[in-house]
This record gives structure tokens, sequence and C-alpha cells, in this order.
């Protein structure tokens, strides 16, 4: 088992202490957009060769993309917190495009953002 298989995953829903009402969080909102499952765990934005088998795990932006790695792997994939930082680093990377990640328990299911 890797460490990734071990974490413990926790699922935080707030209230609003003045209504009542639950507020609704950008991950909740894409989750009912995209009909993901309340158990799936968001893990980030990546980026994804159009083609679909190799997801980008190493980029520094100072260096060319042409030097940047890939891999078919979505565990040892770059995860962006950010979706300016994602798209940006899509951009740069011809033929690629912004991509959603979600933990559904046994499988990473992977959306396209746009």
């Amino acid at each position: 088992m890797t460490s990734f298989e071990e974490e413990k995953r926790v699922v935080i829903r707030k209230k609003s202490a003045e209504f009542g009402e639950e507020r609704v969080t950008p991950v909740a909102w894409l989750k009912a957009k995209l009909g993901v499952p309340e158990h799936a765990t968001y893990l980030g934005f990546g980026v994804q060769k159009e083609g679909g088998a190799l997801f980008l795990a190493v980029c520094d932006p100072a260096a060319a993309p042409s030097d940047w790695g890939w891999t078919p792997s979505v565990e040892q994939a770059r995860k962006f917190v950010g979706w300016r930082e994602a798209v940006d680093a899509s951009e740069r990377c011809a033929g690629s495009g912004v991509v959603l990640y979600f933990d559904y328990g046994e499988e990473i299911w992977v959306f396209p953002a746009r």
C-alpha cells in the first residue's frame, strides 16, 4: 500500500450559523455539475495531453515546456491548486488541456475542465 492509499480522507461541510443553510463550496458545486458522488475526493487540477494517456508530472515555469516531464500515472501527475496556474501550464504545452482529478476510492476519474 502506498502512502497515498493510507491517508484518511476528510470531508468538511460548513453550515451558515446565521441562516442554517448549507454553503456551497466550489468543490461541491463542481461535484454537482459533473455528477460526482459526494464521497469522491477532489485532488486538484492537472494538465493532460490530447489523446489522453499522458499527464504533466514535472514543470518548471523557468524551463522550456520541451523539458517538462510527463507520466501515464495520475498518482504521479502534478496537481495544481489554482485554476490560473493549470491554465498557464497548459497554454505553454501545445496539444494539452486542463483537467480535474477526483479520487473515487478504487479509481481516479479525470474530467476535462473546459
